[in-house]
């Protein structure tokens, strides 16, 4: 039985996560799910039409940001501490139409040190591997975090997710 992933970020000091924020109109509205079983994340998504690049195609760049993402929330679930994104691959193997729900998933490949790297695969509603990529993420230090994300937001639970 799949586990909802907490989004812990709600209530993060003026987060409208295009991807992941549930009151953000013009995003995606992602929820994440952990399959323990196959040691995967996972979600599901019905893109809406304006995401399209050409007509009833879904744009590479939400590709990208759906894998991104869901590879975010991989990690995060594995390694409990905010990670940035340091590179992104991706093959856009199939055409994505855009109005249908997709899944995407993910698992943590390795894990060396402060450096984590996920596989995220898009599939179509007919199971077919349509888009894939593998992301890296570094786990950066509370000065880097303060700089990148501001220091005056991370008080309380937040500072619990940054790397020491």
């Amino acid at each position: 039985m799949p586990r909802e992933i907490e989004n812990v970020f709600l209530d993060f000091p003026d987060n409208n996560c295009f991807a992941c924020h549930p009151n953000n109109k013009h995003g995606l509205q992602l929820k994440f799910y952990a399959d323990d079983e196959k040691e995967e994340v996972f979600t599901r998504v019905k893109p809406k039409e304006y995401m399209a690049g050409f007509p009833g195609i879904l744009h590479g760049g939400v590709q990208c940001a759906l894998v991104d993402e869901l590879a975010f929330w991989t990690m995060f679930d594995k390694v409990g501490k905010i990670g940035l994104t340091t590179k992104v691959e991706i093959s856009y193997n199939k055409k994505v139409d855009s109005d249908i729900e997709l899944e995407v998933r993910g698992k943590v490949t390795k894990v060396r040190g402060r450096h984590v790297f996920v596989d995220a695969t898009i599939y179509d509603e007919d199971g077919v591997e349509c888009t894939k990529s593998s992301v890296a993420y570094f786990l950066p230090k509370k000065e880097v975090v303060f700089d990148v994300l501001g220091k005056e937001r991370f008080t309380g639970k937040f500072l619990d997710y940054i790397y020491e």
